[in-house]
């Protein structure tokens, strides 16, 4: 028999919800179960049987990979489905292929430093991380500014942090952050010397630089007040161009443009 009208008008005008409301209220005076109801569709095929886990992995790549930025970078206090805060990296845990993928998306859209720094900010080192960790890195981050009368003695390209940098060939720009240049006159009596940390820091970038030959930009920014037409900046700017190194700014609005350096046009 040919579908009435009526049936069209259904399909093209879903039940309000007030309408299933007291359709639901009926079948439970008619003594029918709602359970048995919501686990069939409406086209008449069996739904997921009560207690199967969902088919996951069998979502599209694209779908998947969206879920993944939503539990891992979601507010602090997610709650799982038994109601209990859940940790944003407790999806690692759920599976090897589920760990494979989010641990891509997690370490891919993070952003790691060369150097450690002493801010009390928990953030890794590229040298920190396993091996299968730091392959997924595309986003590295070089920090000066900091101890600036005594640069730590781990600030230096040994053979070892070359190795682990030149293996890092998901990373094609380089950011490099300027804290604060100490040859500026207001450091004047308290520094080593006017181009002591200015040497020290041109000299770091050039052996990054050169352990990493796969890196085609640098995005150069820094603290408010920083003149990147000052000594320390100039410095950096001249050893990325020996380098073959495209160099622009960052997104930060207080740094003076010099002569003939590109506006940002990326900050990633």
């Amino acid at each position: 028999m040919p579908p009435s009208w009526r049936d069209g008008l259904v399909n093209a005008f879903p039940i309000p919800q007030d309408r299933l409301k007291t359709k639901n209220k009926k079948l439970l005076q008619q003594g029918v179960h709602l359970e048995n109801v919501s686990n069939t569709s409406e086209e008449g095929d069996e739904a997921l049987p009560p207690g199967k886990p969902f088919p996951f992995l069998e979502l599209p790549a694209e779908i998947r990979n969206r879920i993944y930025r939503l539990v891992l970078f979601s507010k602090p206090g997610y709650r799982g489905a038994d109601g209990r805060k859940k940790s944003r990296t407790s999806i690692l845990a759920v599976s090897k292929k589920v760990h494979q993928e989010a641990s891509y998306i997690l370490y891919s859209s993070l952003s790691f430093r060369i150097f450690p720094l002493q801010d009390f900010t928990p953030v890794p080192t590229i040298q920190e991380l396993r091996p299968m960790y730091r392959a997924m890195v595309t986003q590295l981050e070089l920090v000066v500014g900091s101890s600036w009368t005594g640069p730590p003695k781990s600030w230096r390209v040994n053979k070892v942090l070359a190795r682990h940098l030149g293996r890092l060939s998901a990373v094609q720009i380089l950011k490099v952050f300027v804290q604060l240049d100490p040859s500026v006159p207001m450091y004047e009596k308290y520094r080593i010397s006017f181009d002591f940390y200015t040497d020290f820091c041109g000299n770091l970038l050039h052996d990054v630089l050169v352990a990493m030959p796969h890196v085609t930009a640098l995005v150069i920014d820094g603290n408010p007040g920083i003149d990147t037409t000052g000594p320390l900046v100039s410095r950096l700017l001249a050893e990325a161009k020996s380098e073959g190194k495209v160099c622009t700014l960052g997104p930060n609005k207080t740094l003076s443009t010099p002569t003939g350096l590109k506006k940002p046009i990326f900050w990633i």
